[in-house]
């Protein structure tokens, strides 16, 4: 049964098409043929229908599984990055949390440290957390107890920083976006992008904790 999630994904398919795709292909290096455009996304591959817009997550690693439709915030986080992000997007030095980027504005904090469920479990499993990172293509950094560099879109990465727990503070898990992140997506996107590499790095480290 179809949600309002669904919905809106639906709604909003027709509104890329309206987007110039051979420039998308140009600026992003994008894999294509005349039906379908590629793009590698939080460690998963997809393909976005270049007469529909319906974007689908492939398995490639499992040919045997069908593609998938993707969820609301995989094709939100996809359409973004391809039509909004500005034609001369180029990334900053520096690094923040997602409510200290330019341009957001006063806020609460709210968002800055919502991974309290993944810090606990990445505390239990570190060496399976590392491995994924590695996996997704991460380059090690020297923020935190662990830090990593992730490309979630081949253009795009983001930053992991984690703590081990202690005697007087629980573990800790920070995605920090590059100082330029709202001038490759808005600043809605970056949750949606945060979740799906989070989901991502978790089933991941699931599936390597298994017997």
């Amino acid at each position: 049964m179809k949600n309002n999630y669904d919905y809106t994904r639906e709604k909003i398919r027709p509104k890329f098409l309206e987007y110039d795709q051979e420039n998308m292909i140009r600026r992003f290096s994008l894999k294509h043929d005349d039906k379908f455009l590629w793009l590698p996304f939080a460690g998963n591959t997809y393909q976005i229908s270049r007469t529909t817009g319906e974007v689908k997550k492939l398995f490639p690693g499992n040919m045997h599984l069908p593609a998938e439709d993707a969820d609301y915030e995989e094709t939100l986080s996809i359409y973004d990055a391809l039509c909004y992000s500005r034609e001369n997007a180029v990334l900053g030095e520096n690094w923040c949390l997602v409510n200290s980027l330019p341009g957001v504005g006063q806020n609460s904090g709210v968002g800055d440290n919502i991974q309290t469920d993944d810090a606990l479990f990445i505390d239990l499993h570190p060496d399976a957390f590392i491995k994924v990172c590695q996996e997704l293509k991460g380059k090690n950094i020297p923020w935190g107890d662990i830090g990593y560099e992730i490309p979630v879109f081949p253009f795009f990465p983001v930053r992991l920083r984690f703590y081990h727990s202690d005697d007087e503070f629980p573990a800790q898990l920070n995605l920090l976006f590059n100082e330029h992140t709202l001038d490759f997506m808005h600043y809605e996107t970056t949750f949606y992008v945060a979740a799906c590499l989070l989901r991502t790095i978790r089933n991941r480290m699931k599936e390597k904790l298994l017997p």
